[in-house]
């Protein structure tokens, strides 16, 4: 009996090798997830939390490192300034035609000068007037202002109530250099002109054509072409022996002299969703040794080894692409409500992100499936 059996099972063991097809597999595993939907159910929300969390920890670090970036070009990060050594000063068609110069978005030759004039109508005011170059719009972000237009300082707006549409006066006697007009002038826009100098922070700013002399040049600046433009500037400027051109960063060294692009590309957390993909490829290794005897018994009956791998890589993957689906998805509405960053921005992270974790996941479980445990053993614990 025991020769007969042996024989009839090894002839059962052989036809079912020969009838099974990869498609047999691929349903076996589809089978198993459904069968065993609780446990599946289960995997796949842990895999969703490890991966959104992964995922929404880089989004919040990305938005972190924008935040400073924002705050960084908005004090200035982003401009160079150059004056004149001497008495001389800059002059001020130069400084608009560095507008011209590749890495250079923005130009504008600045003038300050402290009570220049008396506001008419309130003769104690000595009013701060500062002329600059058309460039000076693009870097205070104001649009072309009309013939009568001012931009004022937010000091001064709050100091006289003045808003955009508000109307003032100069009293051109008092004006001195700063070429101011007599007629009435309208507020077009309210800005920190702190960002130029301090001197300019209680200023009311009239732009005036590219000739003269000026204080400073303002240059707003690509920050890759840098220390390009540090050497180009002063050249530019017509820098001679007797008469030197300086140019300095906007912002002195310090905690907001940095390079957020730099800070953007070396954060850490860019890993975090590989990490993430590792520790769910990992868990399924240790689903994968607890059903050991589940693969011993396809091969004791005659499913082939190639068969039985792909029903293994059919569970694995189909736990694994579920879960980092919802994960990707879970993180991307969470980003997009509740975290202070740019849609594309978090949707291109979390893109990015849940296909590292997918691709290191599924690296794990193909490998996991290759392993096979002895049959005999793996049954003797089943």
């Amino acid at each position: 009996m025991t020769a007969l059996g042996t024989r009839t099972r090894s002839r059962t063991t052989t036809a079912v090798r020969a009838r099974w097809r990869a498609r047999s597999s691929v349903g076996e595993g589809l089978a198993n997830l459904r069968d065993g939907a609780l446990l599946g159910a289960v995997l796949v929300a842990i895999t969703t939390l490890v991966v959104a969390g992964a995922l929404l920890v880089d989004v919040l670090t990305a938005a972190r490192v924008l935040t400073a970036e924002r705050d960084y070009l908005a004090a200035g990060g982003d401009l160079l300034v150059a004056q004149s050594a001497g008495p001389a000063g800059i002059d001020a068609g130069r400084c608009a035609a560095l507008a011209d110069v590749h890495g250079v978005r923005a130009a504008a030759a600045l003038k300050v000068t402290p009570g220049a004039a008396h506001l008419v109508g309130r003769p104690e005011s000595q009013q701060t007037l500062v002329t600059a170059t058309a460039g000076v719009l693009d870097l205070l972000d104001v649009p072309a202002l009309p013939a009568d237009g001012v931009v004022v300082s937010s000091v001064i707006a709050d100091r006289w109530q003045w808003a955009p549409g508000s109307h003032l006066q100069l009293d051109p006697a008092d004006a001195g250099n700063a070429r101011a007009p007599g007629s009435v002038l309208t507020v077009t826009a309210v800005r920190d002109l702190a960002l130029l100098s301090e001197g300019a922070s209680t200023g009311v700013l009239l732009v005036q054509p590219p000739v003269g002399t000026a204080d400073q040049c303002f240059v707003r600046i690509d920050p890759q072409y840098r220390d390009d433009l540090r050497a180009t500037i002063p050249a530019v400027l017509g820098e001679t022996s007797s008469s030197a051109v300086n140019v300095s960063d906007r912002l002195p060294a310090g905690a907001l002299a940095q390079d957020p692009a730099t800070a953007y590309a070396m954060r850490t957390t860019r890993w975090a969703a590989g990490a993430a993909g590792l520790v769910v490829g990992l868990l399924w290794a240790v689903v994968a040794w607890t059903r050991r005897g589940r693969a011993a018994l396809y091969a004791s009956v005659g499913v082939p080894y190639s068969g039985g791998v792909l029903i293994r890589w059919t569970e694995g993957v189909g736990i694994v692409l579920l879960g980092v689906l919802w994960g990707a998805a879970l993180a991307a509405t969470v980003a997009a409500c509740t975290v202070d960053v740019p849609v594309e921005v978090a949707l291109s992270l979390v893109l990015r992100g849940s296909g590292l974790a997918l691709a290191l996941a599924v690296g794990v479980v193909v490998l996991v499936g290759l392993w096979r445990p002895p049959t005999l053993a793996a049954l003797k614990d089943r």
